[in-house]
């Protein structure tokens, strides 16, 4: 951190009215390090700032947490640091004035939207992006942002295939590059279709206790969304088992779009642990597919732990039972 940089951050503390709670996820990432010590600085010089610093060896990257809808896998220094000071005033007060048709879009948005932004500490373009998109997560819940600096993880921006900074994608099928039109981008957000949305933002759902939401809108188009199935075998065991809830919601109304699931997910057993075999047997039993017995019947009686038999033979009576009732 630079003796500027400092100043700045000093200066903002002392304009700052109210203390503010920040977290800090640590993950086994070495990159975790580094964000360590710049929350540190951070809260020396901004004593009104308290970061939580909370070990998640299950999340992906190491983060600063604004609120629920801010993350920054960055270093918020050079351009970058303003926007984020700023962020902290904005996301606190939820008090920023929009145009009315942004403010139209805005309360038409009722499933989550997971916004990635990435950035670089010399651009002098990023931070007038991160300026138009901060406003939006304050203004509406549903709405996600992550901060990602390019350069600090140059892994996540070839997956993404990042060309340039800045450069803004909406899940995997959307993407802005250089300035962010607003307007546009709520009006992808509004007008989307459900199946399109991605298993981060059906995670998120989840999280915040909307999984039988997420079952209603499949059972409303009277189809699984294809990123359903990866929630499903999620490592996490917290999502994978809101997502059996809502499963199991799908089955108990509709068992023909349940079946749908069938085949994905059996493609999914062989790769997972196996507990994730366990649950994913579970659900299988749940679709009472009578195609699935002979398959079953091989995991019951095959080279598999004790549990996992046991959870075969399960599903095997389930979907025996279910056809008895049937008959």
């Amino acid at each position: 951190m630079t003796p500027q940089e400092e100043k700045q951050i000093s200066e903002w503390n002392a304009g700052y009215a109210d203390n503010i709670q920040l977290r800090l996820i640590l993950t086994a990432d070495k990159r975790s390090a580094e964000l360590r010590e710049f929350c540190d600085a951070l809260s020396r010089f901004a004593p009104k700032i308290r970061i939580i610093k909370e070990k998640e060896e299950w999340a992906e990257l190491p983060a600063i947490q604004i609120g629920t809808g801010l993350s920054y896998h960055a270093i918020p220094s050079g351009t970058e640091l303003s926007p984020f000071l700023e962020s902290l005033n904005m996301l606190a007060s939820k008090s920023e004035q929009m145009p009315a048709h942004i403010r139209e879009y805005l309360n038409k948005i009722e499933m989550p939207a997971m916004l990635r932004i990435y950035v670089s500490g010399q651009c002098p373009f990023c931070p007038v992006a991160l300026r138009q998109l901060a406003p939006l997560i304050s203004a509406n819940d549903f709405i996600r942002l992550s901060v990602i600096d390019a350069f600090l993880f140059p892994e996540m921006a070839q997956a993404d295939n990042i060309q340039s900074v800045p450069t803004l994608l909406l899940e995997k099928h959307f993407r802005w590059t250089g300035s962010v039109p607003v307007e546009e981008v709520l009006k992808i957000i509004v007008t989307r279709n459900p199946a399109d949305i991605g298993a981060e933002s059906m995670a998120q759902m989840i999280a915040e206790g909307n999984a039988f939401r997420l079952s209603d809108m499949m059972l409303e188009k009277g189809t699984i969304f294809p990123a359903f199935v990866d929630l499903l075998a999620h490592e996490q065991f917290s999502v994978r088992l809101g997502a059996m809830a809502a499963m199991e919601e799908i089955a108990a109304q509709n068992i023909s779009l349940a079946r749908d699931i069938v085949e994905p997910l059996w493609a999914q057993f062989q790769k997972q642990n196996e507990q994730i075999r366990g649950d994913i047997l579970h659900i299988l039993g749940e679709t009472a597919d009578s195609n699935m017995l002979p398959r079953l019947k091989q995991i019951s009686e095959g080279q598999y732990n004790e549990d996992i038999r046991e959870t075969a033979q399960e599903a095997i009576e389930k979907i025996e039972k279910r056809e008895i009732k049937t008959s």
